[in-house]
């Protein structure tokens, strides 16, 4: 133990493979929060706290990001190196240096030629399904070429992402033998994890993302983003009920202008009705709004694109502050965020409360919501195209801020997000 962040690990077979593996790249697609980035930090700092016969030896390690690669690896990447080995306190400076002039770098693969211009002893490469296709090729290994250096490349099996296809290849190809300078490893996250955290990621993700992201099974993609819909147990005559709480999500719009209405009790989110206009603006849309439902009792909750805090669909303010500053929805609350959620987690939100993988539906929709049905049962762009996907990003605005995942689909480790209870039951 080189210092105390080097705990010892519980005793897998397959990462015990991976340990011993003498081969120059490693592949490895494994389950989400299943120790490969534990692994990897250690192999990297273990490569690097090793002297070189060069007085400047190179390591990295990279993802699709700088914030992302820095968040998730930095701080364990300086509590594994032992304080007397390092010629100066690294702070947050991305860059670790040895006594004996080696250096771990943080780099972003956003644009990959940030990796080219020096040549690297080892390194790792994280989220591979999210990395430039071409990345590896034309950047990171010639890179590694003049000291014969070795990497990892690590992620989930995912089914969309940049690099998903040049990922999932590379580790097929491993697989069979087919590169003989590369070795691949797979395991699930239930190998790892608890029972009681498999469950809890089971009630938080739908059958697909699962499947994906915790078994760790390379899912085909079917084209329609909203897997988890079926017209025949999501779609429900539901009434509208004058003293409840009408919780709205909005996409702002000109053309067209969509907003889904609902009830929520804290529980199940039952979509009642549906605001879709033309070439309109948001002062007109809540007038639209306040007249279908001048007689509604039970108050009002807004939340929609975070982008309207600043947007405007008219000449006098923003949507935001047109929303906050009309009287005639009493009471009232508005809720949005100063950012929006991914879209991968925003869809996988929703596909979540359409059917959990413990299949359980918890996302209803009246059939008359016919371009809402119509988006969930047939959209296969994350942007829409025409007419198209407003009405359910405007649902998954209103779902992220209801009921937002606890597993990130963009993180290694099973975080969770704390909402106030008076927010989750508000109107209830």
């Amino acid at each position: 133990m080189l210092t105390p962040r080097w705990f010892p690990l519980r005793p897998h077979p397959e990462q015990e493979r991976l340990r011993n593996s003498t081969k120059r790249f490693r592949v490895v697609a494994a389950g989400r929060s299943s120790g490969k980035t534990e692994l990897a930090k250690r192999w990297v700092v273990e490569r690097f706290l090793t002297p070189r016969p060069v007085r400047r030896a190179l390591f990295f390690v990279a993802g699709p990001t700088f914030g992302w690669t820095f968040r998730v690896y930095w701080d364990d990447l300086v509590a594994l190196c032992p304080k007397e080995y390092l010629v100066e306190d690294p702070g947050v400076s991305g860059v670790i240096k040895t006594r004996w002039g080696s250096e771990l770098h943080i780099a972003s693969l956003d644009n990959p030629i940030r990796i080219e211009g020096s040549q690297w002893f080892a390194g790792v490469v994280d989220e591979s399904s999210d990395i430039k296709p071409g990345a590896w090729s034309r950047s990171i290994r010639p890179a590694l070429a003049e000291y014969i250096g070795e990497c990892w490349r690590i992620g989930v099996p995912k089914r969309a992402g940049w690099g998903v296809q040049e990922f999932r290849e590379v580790f097929e190809k491993a697989k069979l033998g087919l590169l003989p300078d590369t070795d691949a490893f797979w395991w699930a996250s239930k190998d790892i994890l608890t029972p009681e955290e498999i469950f809890a990621a089971q009630e938080e993700l739908s059958t697909e993302d699962f499947a994906e992201q915790f078994e760790a099974k390379w899912m085909d993609s079917q084209g329609a983003l909203f897997t988890s819909f079926s017209r025949d147990m999501s779609v429900h005559p539901l009434s509208y009920d004058v003293s409840r709480t009408i919780f709205v999500g909005a996409d702002f719009n000109v053309d067209p202008m969509c907003w889904v209405l609902a009830h929520w009790d804290g529980r199940e989110l039952n979509v009642f009705d549906e605001v879709h206009l033309h070439n309109t603006n948001t002062q007109d849309t809540l007038s639209a709004l306040s007249s279908r439902y001048t007689s509604h009792k039970g108050g009002w909750f807004f939340t929609g694109d975070a982008t309207s805090k600043a947007r405007k669909t008219s000449a006098h303010s923003s949507d935001y502050a047109l929303i906050c500053g009309d009287t005639r929805f009493k009471p009232k609350l508005v809720r949005f965020g100063d950012s929006n959620p991914s879209i991968s987690d925003r869809l996988a939100a929703t596909n979540r409360l359409l059917r959990d993988a413990t299949d359980r539906r918890r996302l209803y929709v009246a059939p008359h919501c016919k371009r809402l049905i119509a988006d969930l049962q047939y959209q296969t762009d994350v942007q829409g195209i025409g007419d198209t996907g407003h009405m359910s990003a405007a649902l998954g605005y209103l779902v992220w801020a209801l009921a937002p995942l606890k597993v990130s689909l963009l993180s290694t480790s099973v975080g969770r997000v704390v909402v106030r209870k008076k927010e989750l039951v508000y109107g209830k």
